[in-house]
């Protein structure tokens, strides 16, 4: 009885969910059509001291419609606001998009994130749960792992929320400050501020997938 009911509970919660992102396209339709990064900018900057809360609200429900990368709201909070409030701005939203993904994969399933991802969740780790923490903050340090569908897929394992936000958070912190100095640069992408965070964002992560590798295979051999 209770799990008809938590099934009941999860079909309406998922016919909710896509009423809204339909509702979201039909209003949206023509600016979703002409997208890009100066649009975007331009349509945050439209709210002027209101700017700093749509980048937020748009940044958060981001996984919904997975319309654009999560890189590109980073460069656009760069370009748009002072550095290190960029920063604190993209954090922020990582934040808020990484835990709704989460506990919709967590709460819907994998049927859901099938649909939203068009099949293509990622298959984690089995070792994710004990060392959930770690895996974590080192995949987020690659930045070669989607963002969105590997917050959905983490949301699918046993691992804890706190190991995955947390990992979340500081595995994703030099991107998001790469990020926001090429958006405050962007009018120099030949500048020596523009290409050295983006040098050093590289190393960080061929060091955090070789360590990410060397891990798997210690664990494999186990």
């Amino acid at each position: 009885m209770k799990k008809n009911k938590k099934n009941i509970g999860k079909y309406i919660i998922s016919a909710l969910l896509i009423l809204f992102i339909i509702i979201l396209v039909f209003i949206y339709k023509d600016k979703l059509c002409g997208i890009n990064m100066y649009n975007i900018r331009n349509y945050i900057q439209s709210y002027g001291k209101f700017s700093a809360l749509i980048f937020i609200i748009m940044y958060t429900l981001r996984p919904l419609l997975i319309v654009f990368p999560a890189s590109l709201m980073s460069i656009i909070a760069g370009n748009i606001f002072n550095s290190h409030v960029a920063i604190l701005l993209s954090m922020i939203g990582c934040f808020g998009s990484a835990t709704i993904a989460f506990f919709l994969s967590r709460f819907l399933g994998r049927s859901f994130v099938d649909r939203i991802l068009k099949g293509r969740a990622l298959t984690l780790d089995k070792n994710i749960e004990k060392y959930g923490f770690k895996i974590m903050a080192i995949m987020r340090l690659s930045f070669v792992f989607p963002y969105d569908p590997l917050s959905y897929a983490s949301g699918l394992t046993k691992m804890k929320y706190s190991d995955f936000i947390l990992g979340t958070l500081i595995g994703t912190l030099p991107e998001m400050v790469t990020y926001s100095l090429m958006g405050k640069n962007l009018g120099n992408p030949f500048s020596v501020k523009f290409i050295l965070p983006i040098m050093i964002l590289c190393v960080i992560a061929f060091c955090s997938i070789y360590i990410h590798k060397r891990k798997s295979k210690n664990t494999n051999n186990l």
